[in-house]
């Protein structure tokens, strides 16, 4: 059915955000969703903006690997690379959802089950590659931290197993946890550098602080629902609280990405501090 529904209309599991009131697909064969993919809906943003991003960060990857970091270590183009795959996978895994996801209910909930992986990709991606260059030359801190990161993701990949039954808010919590840990090797990191007085930590922590902003700011526009919530049904289109979360949600992950090249080349340049607190 190539008509689009209003609200009253649409599947009732597509409707979970009660301020979008039109442009909601009916029950879709594959193909169709697939066509849809070139409609104008209430998920033609969501769908392209992350194609956009997927291409964004494919096209970074082979910068970065082909032109900038030609001298760089095999170590660094490793993590770097997947960093921008895990980037990619969260770019595809979403595109993926919001295309097929009112193709069944079944297909909705396996769907947004991949799309929650690759956000945990993602957060995984940035926490790996950060602690991997804020101890670069502690490797006792490095292990330490990354296998409390990878333990988090696990726990946080086992809470999504659907005969576990876990509630949603549990899921979330988890989530915004690991996002909040974050501050921990941060903190422990400037500390052991010497703090602001060093220039590398002088330069970064703002730019960390920025991360969480931009990252924290997506939080609080999705779960609010601003501006749909003030405006019902004029923003179904263009401008819901949803496509805000996809577009900051790719300026995270193209800042952190700049961010971590600028670790990158001043380490290069600079080397391991002869001294560092710990």
């Amino acid at each position: 059915m190539r008509r689009l529904l209003p609200i009253e209309e649409a599947p009732e599991y597509l409707t979970h955000n009660p301020f979008i009131l039109h442009g909601y697909r009916g029950y879709l064969t594959t193909k169709l969703c697939i066509e849809s993919i070139f409609w104008w809906t209430n998920e033609t943003i969501n769908i392209w903006s992350h194609i956009f991003g997927w291409m964004l960060f494919l096209g970074l990857t082979m910068y970065d690997l082909c032109l900038l970091n030609i001298h760089a270590p095999f170590g660094d183009k490793i993590i770097v690379a997947l960093l921008l795959v895990c980037f990619q996978a969260c770019m595809i895994l979403s595109s993926i959802y919001h295309t097929f996801s009112c193709r069944s209910e079944k297909d909705y909930w396996c769907f947004l089950c991949y799309d929650l992986f690759g956000i945990a990709l993602s957060l995984l991606a940035i926490y790996m590659s950060g602690v991997y260059y804020a101890f670069w030359c502690h490797k006792e801190l490095q292990q330490f931290y990354l296998t409390t990161v990878l333990l988090i993701f696990v726990i946080a990949m086992v809470l999504q197993v659907p005969s576990l039954e876990v509630n949603g808010n549990v899921k979330l919590l988890v989530f915004v946890g690991w996002a909040a840990y974050g501050v921990l090797p941060t903190f422990h990191w400037a500390f052991a550098m010497g703090g602001l007085e060093n220039p590398i930590v002088h330069m970064l922590i703002p730019r960390v602080l920025g991360m969480y902003l931009i990252s924290g700011g997506a939080f609080v526009i999705y779960m609010s629902k601003i501006p749909e919530r003030f405006f019902p049904g004029s923003v179904d289109y263009v401008g819901s609280s949803h496509q805000w979360w996809h577009a900051l949600v790719v300026l995270a992950l193209y800042y952190w990405h700049n961010t971590g090249m600028i670790y990158v080349e001043y380490r290069m340049h600079h080397g391991c501090p002869t001294e560092m607190q710990l």
